[in-house]
């Protein structure tokens, strides 16, 4: 092909510009934001989990015994619990379900697995997958903890809500390329040398001297050779690309803002908005972390613990209230009537407050003022 036809095939045949992405190169159009949500909710739930407090009971009184440790600190040899509920957390993000194996006294969570389902009969789990190795054994429901997030895959009508909005931005990206981008005109006297060397020479200007001076952060001089003109349209840049810009952060908000409500996160929370955040906090735990943890909770006692045992008060509860930031001069006045009306000892204050329990006896004796009685004693004495 000749240089003046490959230079003419560059322009746009309806408008009859040069986009300036022929010499500076296309910008990637794959979008992360989508993901980028995804993995903030999942860091921003996993955070909450592991800030939660696995509380183990033995007929009514909590204990701190192996079942404690497994699953508060170790759940086994290759994982603190910490990177054991994300891992978990994640997978439920992700895949709707998680499945999690007990092999001898630890814990370990299914990279892959099949099930078959019955109606009436327990499921069967088997091809499970830890680590890249592939477990020959077989297991029914009442072996595993086959944990569950929500009855269709979040992750799905996430992927079909991105698909849209990728659009959208992908096209507020070259509308903001396109209106910031630098114009010119470049005038070619109609006598131009043929030459193969002035054509060799012609064609270095398109390739090289162009793309650099495009390029250029700092001021650049172009050098032309006879013949040719160039005139620098500078009056264009930045004209609608505000506007623009706007419509990229608004396309990218939306796509937190649909992901936060799919996982009843906050939105506010989820993008870091820090105004109001008690109100948001609560929220979040309310709505997000709370019913998860219930879910967790209930997949444990009904699996590790059994009817038995947690009709005898033997069993796991997850404590969320540890996961919020604890202010002292704002919760003095609630300890103070937590303990005098007996619902907190000592131990259990100190321990709300990020501190070491005493764990002595008179640190853990529950406390009663003398201000209150009993409205059967009251009547019985002729109070009203």
């Amino acid at each position: 092909m000749a240089v003046w036809d490959w230079f003419l095939s560059l322009f746009n045949k309806d408008t009859g510009s040069l986009d300036l992405d022929a010499w500076t190169g296309e910008i990637a159009g794959e979008i992360f934001f989508k993901e980028l949500a995804v993995q903030a909710s999942i860091n921003l739930i996993a955070n909450a989990v592991s800030r939660s407090k696995f509380r183990t009971y033995e007929k009514g009184e909590e204990v701190k015994k192996n079942n404690h440790y497994l699953f508060n600190v170790e759940p086994n040899p290759n994982k603190s619990a910490n990177k054991f509920w994300r891992d978990i957390i994640s997978r439920l993000v992700y895949d709707n379900e998680c499945l999690v194996v007990q092999q001898g006294q630890s814990l370990y969570v299914a990279d892959d697995f099949a099930v078959e389902r019955f109606a009436f009969r327990p499921y069967v789990y088997h091809d499970i997958v830890i680590d890249d190795y592939q477990l020959s054994n077989t297991y029914i429901e009442p072996d595993v903890f086959h944990f569950e997030l929500h009855n269709d895959k979040i992750r799905n009508l996430i992927e079909g809500l991105n698909g849209s909005y990728s659009k959208l931005i992908a096209i507020s990206q070259q509308n903001y390329k396109r209106n910031n981008s630098r114009r010119g005109k470049l005038k070619i006297e109609t006598k131009y040398s043929q030459k193969l060397k002035d054509q060799e020479s012609l064609e270095d200007v398109f390739k090289d001297k162009f793309k650099r001076f495009f390029e250029a952060e700092n001021g650049a001089i172009l050098p032309l050779p006879d013949g040719l003109d160039y005139e620098d349209l500078q009056s264009n840049i930045g004209t609608k690309g505000g506007a623009d810009n706007n419509a990229i952060r608004s396309f990218i908000d939306d796509i937190f803002d649909f992901v936060a409500i799919a996982f009843q996160i906050p939105p506010q929370l989820l993008k870091g908005e820090v105004a109001d955040t008690g109100d948001i906090v609560d929220n979040f735990l309310t709505f997000c972390i709370n019913p998860l943890a219930e879910n967790l909770e209930d997949e444990i006692n009904r699996k590790y613990y059994g009817r038995e045992s947690y009709l005898n008060k033997t069993y796991i509860r997850i404590d969320t209230s540890m996961i919020k930031a604890v202010n002292i001069e704002k919760v003095a006045n609630a300890l103070d009537i937590l303990t005098r009306v007996g619902a907190f000892t000592i131990d259990d204050s100190l321990e709300t407050l990020g501190m070491q329990p005493l764990e002595t006896e008179w640190s853990q004796v529950r406390w009663m003022t003398k201000n209150y009685e009993k409205v059967q004693d009251r009547i019985n004495n002729g109070g009203d």
